[in-house]
């Protein structure tokens, strides 16, 4: 891995604070609402150094749509290596993911609505669906997971259902994502992960 250059730094230091000003106004004022104007003087750039970054403010929320989807599989890598058994990182996950969505504000959900409308970052959800393999992978090798069905098989019933109730809260007023959230846990964990019953 080559060392970053002086240049290369400098680059990812704007953009890093131009993304950072964006997420901050976004969350603040909305998006529809948010000027590039504002991220500009919130980032202290010219309004041409934005330009050089990005060509239109959906391409800021492109990029936080892709680092979004990274912050996800982040969480499931976090949980597999917290957590002891299969069933116990999937309500982790969920729960955390319930934790992340009622810490953020009214506008969060405006943030989050503009996000998943995002479409074209299959890659970065391939790393979400890779760490969720992983997990399950580790689950079906000891034991508590059932290898009936195939894990890719698995891994898209519970990632879909996460992303769908994200979509749901993502455009619903008063969406209920925790309890939905936790619901869902549940169910994914005795469908997938079923606590065994102790040998009599």
């Amino acid at each position: 891995m080559t060392a970053e250059t002086r240049s290369e730094r400098r680059r990812r230091e704007v953009r890093d604070r131009i993304l950072g000003a964006a997420e901050d106004l976004f969350e603040k004022d909305g998006v529809d609402a948010t000027k590039i104007e504002w991220i500009c003087e919130r980032a202290d750039i010219a309004l041409r150094t934005f330009f050089n970054y990005f060509p239109s403010k959906r391409d800021v929320v492109h990029e936080l749509a892709v680092r979004a989807a990274l912050d996800v599989a982040a969480r499931i890598r976090q949980v597999h290596a917290e957590g002891e058994t299969t069933r116990e990182r999937l309500d982790l996950f969920f729960r955390r993911s319930a934790e992340a969505g009622a810490a953020g504000g009214p506008m969060h959900r405006e943030l989050l609505s503009q996000l998943v409308a995002v479409h074209d970052i299959p890659a970065q959800l391939q790393h979400a669906r890779g760490a969720m393999l992983d997990l399950l992978r580790d689950g079906v090798h000891a034991r508590e997971v059932s290898p009936a069905y195939p894990v890719e098989t698995l891994a898209d019933a519970i990632l879909g259902t996460f992303y769908r109730l994200i979509i749901d809260w993502a455009n619903q007023d008063d969406y209920p994502i925790e309890s939905h959230l936790t619901h869902a846990a549940r169910f994914l964990c005795d469908a997938v992960a079923p606590e065994r019953e102790e040998a009599r």
